[in-house]
């Protein structure tokens, strides 16, 4: 890890200097250090910091999750967080500090305040989450974030305020050189984080790690030895950094005709790759992959007229992929075939309500209905019926221990149980699953309860079937069918303002324990639905993702419109086309993992970054154009 870390060290100087001092000549120099002036260092910092800094940010912080209130809550009270809650802070105050940025160099000094009609749908979308955050039952959270999200509505709105900060000051070349050299400064410090990771030397897990991400020591890591996760929290989002970054340090390389430097930019760019394949974010292989190629697409004669880095970078990619796949005992191609395995599952057990006065249990398309009395010695006397109100009989198993249904379309057992001071009720046995149920807990209240996690007592109900598909493929893309089944019908629940930002966990119905038992998330709390669109339409509206989407749209098809045909002649449409490639692998991957706080901030800098770009470039092609037309009328 030392080596690598002193190679990237040395880049970083390399780079500095590269893009402190080439590409320009003497007369071209002197102009760009006069523009640079009109930008100082404290006006550029926040973007550093969103860009560089805050990802890098891990601290232990121990936290009330408030959640105790809730049923379905099993975890601990107390919570440690390492990678969220301070990265959440930071950003809050680098918007506090960027608006005040704006409002200095628009008064102080006296700059023309700019404006693009396409940041109209971001700005819409931040004013919904705000009101969302009001109007929220629990709008605590809304405003403080929450257990393993902490992206509260001032996150939200401070990616508005990112967006527009980078389009205001990203309009200058001299200004996004300035910015990439600490952009790679931690892009470097990232990378030797991750190949220590990748190589199972994790840097996080030695002593002196340890030491700089907590007060404590001797923790224990979630993430076996070997998988990469950086600094952002989880190895999927992994996939996001990469995805976001990568194609940034290939357009670099064509920033430079120096071999060094171009030799540097791809020793990153591969260092990200292979972290990215010991990650085994699979999705985030395929979207890089999709980013590469629109790349590519868009840049095609200049990559036909450097082809031999174009194969040496595949045949680099590839090689990198077979060597981390063997490293690990081919895991990559097999989690490759089983991404969207489409095999039909079947659920027995299909579902569990508890009504004021019975159990009913849905089993293989038959109903149980459960009923229990107590004599006057405390012993409980059963009661079974079907679905159309027929005895259903039971006997003693061998050893007397609990009974048996003589019905074979019910293949339970079921006991009393009396754990005194702890549980009063029943046990009933369903395939080898025990499930508890009492209506002695609570006084003068003979209603019916599911024991959830954390000895809690829940009401079970029928929950709201959704797609045929989802329902029959609990397990496709890695568990996600369960979670999207579940989650679409959230929609029409909360479709105008949503449930609150940061409110996911609530909103999700995570009192189904049948559902998450079928689809093996028992004893799981689900935060998040694995898809920042859903997650959005669910927390702060249907209104407010169509807004957000619009804001996509409305950039991809601008940047299209001019890189498709675009000669690539200087810094920045290199630069821009490469932020294009980014953002539309990020909002592919988005499909399938959600916004986090660890890797937004830079996927809306970038985009702020691009719409400045795209600003400046149809603003030289308009000048362009009068030029021509002023010398053609000459």
């Amino acid at each position: 890890m030392y080596n690598n870390l002193c190679g990237l060290i040395f880049f970083y100087y390399i780079v500095t200097e590269e893009v402190g001092m080439a590409s320009y000549n003497v007369n071209n120099r002197n102009k760009k250090e006069k523009e640079e002036k009109k930008f100082s260092f404290f006006l550029i910092l926040p973007v550093i910091a969103v860009l560089a800094i805050i990802p890098l940010i891990t601290f232990y912080y121990k936290y009330d999750t408030k959640l105790d209130q809730f049923e379905w809550y099993s975890g601990p009270v107390k919570q440690t967080d390492f990678f969220l809650h301070y990265k959440s802070v930071a950003l809050i105050l680098v918007s506090v500090y960027m608006v005040f940025a704006v409002i200095y160099m628009v008064l102080g000094e006296e700059r023309k305040f700019a404006w693009d009609k396409k940041l109209i749908p971001l700005l819409i979308y931040a004013i919904i989450s705000f009101i969302s955050a009001i109007a929220s039952k629990y709008s605590y959270f809304s405003f403080n974030g929450i257990y393993e999200q902490f992206e509260p509505v001032w996150v939200l709105i401070g990616y508005f305020i990112i967006v527009y900060y980078c389009f205001f000051v990203f309009q200058e070349e001299t200004v996004l050189r300035r910015t990439m050299r600490w952009f790679i400064a931690g892009i470097s410090i990232m990378a030797a984080l991750g190949l220590s990771q990748a190589f199972k030397h994790d840097f996080l897990r030695t002593e002196m790690g340890q030491k700089l991400i907590s007060p404590e020591t001797g923790l224990e890591f979630k993430f076996e030895l070997g998988r990469a996760y950086l600094t952002v929290y989880n190895p999927n989002y992994v996939g996001f950094y990469a995805t976001l970054v990568v194609p940034v340090l290939v357009a670099l390389i064509f920033t430079t005709k120096k071999l060094w430097c171009r030799i540097g930019y791809a020793f990153l760019a591969v260092s990200l790759v292979i972290i990215l394949f010991a990650s085994q974010s699979r999705a985030g292989v395929i979207t890089i992959i999709v980013s590469l190629v629109i790349m590519l697409l868009c840049m095609r004669k200049v990559f036909l007229k450097n082809w031999k880095i174009t194969v040496i970078a595949i045949a680099v990619f590839a090689v990198a992929f077979i060597g981390i796949n063997v490293m690990n005992q081919n895991i990559l191609i097999d989690r490759m075939k089983s991404m969207f395995s489409t095999t039909p599952e079947t659920h027995p057990l299909e579902s569990i309500v508890t009504n004021d006065d019975n159990v009913t249990i849905k089993y293989n398309g038959n109903s149980l209905v459960f009923k229990v009395e107590q004599d006057e010695a405390n012993n409980d006397i059963f009661t079974l019926e079907d679905g159309s109100g027929s005895p259903v009989s039971y006997s003693a198993t061998e050893d007397n221990s609990a009974y048996k249904i003589d019905d074979t379309r019910f293949p339970f057992t079921f006991s009393s149980v009396r754990v005194p001071k702890s549980f009063y009720g029943f046990l009933v046995t369903i395939d080898g699953q025990p499930w508890y149920f009492s209506n002695l807990m609570k006084p003068n209240n003979k209603t019916y309860y599911a024991l959830g996690g954390n000895m809690s007592l829940m009401k079970l109900t029928e929950h709201e079937k959704s797609l045929d598909f989802l329902e029959n493929h609990y397990h496709f893309a890695n568990g996600r069918g369960y979670i999207w089944a579940r989650t679409l019908p959230l929609l029409k629940k909360y479709f105008l303002l949503g449930s609150g930002p940061d409110t996911f966990v609530i909103a999700f119905p995570n009192n189904d324990l049948v559902g998450l038992y079928n689809s093996w998330h028992q004893n799981e709390i689900v935060t998040k639905p694995h898809c920042l669109y859903l997650q959005t339409a669910v927390q702060t509206g249907v209104p407010s993702l169509i807004a957000l989407l619009l804001f996509f749209i409305f950039y991809i098809v601008d940047s299209f419109i001019i890189y498709w045909k675009h000669n690539y002649e200087g810094y920045l449409p290199k630069i821009g086309v490469a932020i294009l490639a980014s953002s539309i692998g990020y909002m592919i991957l988005a499909l399938t993992n959600d916004s986090c706080v660890a890797t937004s901030p830079i996927f809306f800098a970038l985009i702020g970054i691009g719409l400045g770009i795209n600003y400046r470039l149809k603003k030289d092609i308009k000048n362009n154009k009068l030029q021509a037309d002023v010398q053609n009328n000459a």
